[in-house]
């Protein structure tokens, strides 16, 4: 079976699945997609209300942030505009100027960042061709995605795709596999890689759960306080959290080989990852807020 480029990616779905006893569960982070044009959003999973508007260098929220108890997207339009939109809903307007997708060769556009990641929404439908969710064995402290664009040839592309899914692939990391979009059917010999982190026992995790999509003006190294994002997070959150790259990618070499990987897999594989009730070790104790309710591992001692 050979791999398509000529047919756009469909829509896809980010998130973690992990053994329950005998079934899989699985959290949904967010839709990743592309529009038409080329351009390119994320549309976190977990309910309102948000926040959106531009981010300073230190990460704190512009007074000109707006509020709606809504769901948005934020997209990334191919002329470089960043806003927050939703089909059908009027929304204040707020939006940053970047650079034109067409002009990035090599180059962070997105963080996405979930804090306690078991409140994040159940996925109760079946997977879909194309969906990433990564094997993990409990509902980590946090999850972390990046989303870079990177110039890639056809012989490249074609080491990472997967045959009978169109213009998706993976590249198998020493960690993670980490997701791959070709752009070829939007004529541009570029991909997204999605990558992902799941960092567990965070120090002073917060008290409730929430989500942060982030568009970034990206630049080898830290973030200056002149650097201006884009974010969309939950209200709740006392400040937005992203993950901003210091470096690119080493390369785009699989460590294993992905072009015949299928879920059942990733499920073969997930055989030592159960969680027994009671979990694998003890999460920190939290007052006044009863953040994991009804979670194996998570049952406090009587």
């Amino acid at each position: 079976m050979s791999t398509d480029e000529t047919t756009k990616p469909r829509a896809f779905h980010l998130g973690l699945m992990r053994r329950i006893g005998s079934r899989l569960g699985f959290k949904s982070a967010a839709v990743i997609g592309l529009s038409p044009d080329g351009g390119v959003f994320i549309a976190p999973m977990q309910s309102g209300p948000w926040r959106y508007g531009p981010l300073e260098g230190q990460l704190s929220a512009l007074p000109t942030s707006a509020e709606t108890p809504l769901r948005p997207k934020l997209h990334y339009h191919r002329s470089g505009r960043v806003y927050a939109t939703l089909a059908g809903q009027e929304l204040e307007r707020k939006s940053l100027q970047l650079t034109q997708l067409p002009r990035l060769r090599y180059s962070q556009i997105f963080s996405l960042h979930c804090v306690r990641t078991w409140e994040l929404p159940t996925r109760a439908k079946s997977l879909k061709l194309g969906d990433q969710f990564t094997a993990v064995r409990r509902w980590p402290d946090v999850a972390m995605w990046t989303v870079f664009v990177l110039r890639a040839s056809q012989r490249v592309r074609e080491r990472l795709l997967i045959p009978g899914v169109p213009s998706v692939g993976m590249l198998a990391g020493d960690d993670y596999t980490h997701g791959i979009v070709s752009l070829s059917a939007y004529g541009r010999e570029a991909i997204l890689l999605i990558t992902v982190r799941t960092p567990d026992g965070w120090d002073r995790l917060p008290r409730v759960g929430g989500t942060t999509v982030a568009a970034l003006p990206w630049h080898p190294g830290e973030p200056t306080a002149r650097d201006t994002s884009f974010g969309l997070w939950s209200s709740h959150l006392r400040n937005p959290i992203l993950k901003w790259e210091e470096s690119l990618p080493a390369d785009l070499t699989p460590t294993q080989t992905t072009s015949t990987k299928r879920l059942e897999d990733d499920v073969d594989r997930m055989a030592d990852f159960t969680v027994p009730d009671g979990g694998l070790r003890p999460r920190p104790p939290v007052y006044e807020y009863d953040d994991l309710a009804n979670t194996p591992f998570a049952r406090r001692n009587p």
